[in-house]
């Protein structure tokens, strides 16, 4: 459990920061021109999309060294993931198609590793143990890894006064980057699964434990298998507009922030600390509401936070973006609960591979093919919506404004549509949700006990 809590503090450390800032850095400090941030998003949307499928379908079905357990994949490519976070934060060039190919090829770069890493990460969190309690506790412990890890923004924020300093940012994420290798490879020496572990009960050695791969299934075949659950489509439906919700609120809630609240309303301060505990706030309300969501379940747990959603997306709206302080409020616990939801994902999806194991009979859960599968539909949201909400800012003169020619009465047009963004995509997205969610109905026994808390067996 410790060992699976440091691979989740060196992971998010990094990607906290990659998600809060890339899009940032490209659009207003390396000055990226529009259409190769929309051509730099279209192409990490396919290579998302090939490349978690093949990943799976890679570690559960072969044995080389860098796929023989979830232990191995995290240790040999945590350094080579902490080198494609940091060549994002150096530019190559600023506005020419130089920008285009840098964005390119650190978004690609870093999915490939993050995809990796993630694959083997969220498969650990299934194999560590079939026991639900020890998973809820695996949801409490990471967090407060996540809680820590959540800092890491509130710090650039700091050392780099805003990106102001880009120097001293860039210097932060080498050192975040370093810390984060060190977490990453302790988890690849000494997180075992149950698997694991059972061999070498058995008399193997460290180094002699493999899994058992599923190699006489093809990867359309197991594909299907997965995508053929009726649960399964129902949660990829909740979870990629979770993803879309997230993403807006990781890349885009500075950048709007910085236009609907004055300097002189909320200091530079208190906007720093602001924008570093968007993060800190989910982890802490996903460690107090564990013992909720063990009273009640965590399938009444997400579905609360989707009614949350929407209700108080429509209460902001109707109040107006004047109310800049209730607008804050607004905004963190948003963005707390959007987080704070996504952590319990883990559970229903580890319960469909288990529930997938004992429906075709595996010997080992085939958990890279269902994760996997989950992020070949989930994370194209994570393309889909920097591309559409920056072309929405950009039709309403955000491109203009950047350089200083947008009049007045367009800017308060801007504003408007970017406040717009913030309420409308929560209760748009909460009513997909919810809807989706109310279909999920999934009850797995292992032996006699029961597994899922959910609604009754369909």
């Amino acid at each position: 459990m410790l060992a699976y809590c440091a691979c989740c503090l060196g992971f998010s450390l990094m990607n906290h920061v990659f998600f809060f800032y890339y899009v940032k850095v490209f659009l207003n400090y390396y000055k990226i021109e529009e259409g190769w941030f929309q051509f730099a998003q279209m192409l990490y949307l396919v290579w998302n999309m090939i490349n978690d499928p093949l990943f799976a379908y890679i570690q559960d079905t072969t044995n080389f060294r860098l796929t023989k357990t979830r232990r191995e994949a995290i240790l040999y490519t945590a350094p080579l993931f902490s080198l494609s976070f940091i060549l994002i934060w150096f530019p190559w060039a600023q506005g020419t198609w130089v920008t285009g190919l840098h964005l390119i090829t650190a978004l690609c770069l870093y999915d490939t590793f993050f995809t990796y890493i993630g694959l083997a990460f969220c498969c650990l969190f299934t194999e560590i143990s079939s026991d639900p309690k020890v998973r809820l506790q695996l949801t409490q412990w990471s967090n407060i890894a996540g809680l820590i890890s959540s800092l890491s923004v509130l710090i650039c924020e700091f050392t780099s006064d805003s990106l102001k300093d880009f120097q001293a940012f860039q210097l932060t994420a080498v050192v975040i980057a370093i810390i984060g290798t060190i977490l990453m490879v302790y988890c690849g020496l000494y997180a075992h699964t149950e698997h694991d572990l059972n061999q070498m009960q058995k008399g193997s050695s460290n180094d002699e434990v493999t899994h058992e791969k599923s190699s006489e299934s093809s990867v359309w075949r197991l594909t299907w298998q997965i995508l053929s659950e009726r649960n399964f489509i129902t949660f990829v439906i909740v979870n990629f507009f979770q993803g879309f919700h997230r993403t807006f609120l990781s890349n885009f809630v500075a950048i709007i922030f910085d236009e609907l609240i004055p300097d002189d309303v909320v200091s530079s301060s208190i906007r720093k600390s602001f924008y570093g505990s968007l993060h800190f706030v989910s982890s802490l309300i996903v460690i107090l509401g564990v013992p909720l969501a063990q009273t009640i379940g965590y399938y009444k747990t997400i579905k609360w936070s989707f009614i949350w959603k929407i209700f108080a997306g429509i209460i902001m709206f109707m109040l107006g973006r004047q109310y800049i302080i209730i607008m804050m409020i607004y905004i963190l616990v948003d963005s707390a609960l959007a987080s704070a939801a996504a952590s319990f994902f883990n559970i229903p999806l580890s319960e469909i591979a288990d529930h997938d194991m004992y429906k075709y009979g595996r010997s080992h859960p085939i958990t890279s093919m269902v994760y996997g599968t989950n992020a070949l539909i989930v994370k194209p949201a994570q393309s889909l919506c920097p591309m559409l909400t920056v072309a929405i800012l950009n039709r309403y003169g955000y491109e203009e404004h950047k350089t200083g020619k947008l009049g007045l009465q367009d800017l308060d047009s801007l504003k408007d549509t970017m406040f717009l963004l913030a309420c409308g995509y929560s209760c748009i997205l909460g009513i997909i949700q919810f809807i989706s969610w109310s279909k999920y109905v999934l009850n797995t026994r292992n032996s006699t006990e029961l597994v899922i808390n959910g609604p009754s067996q369909f």
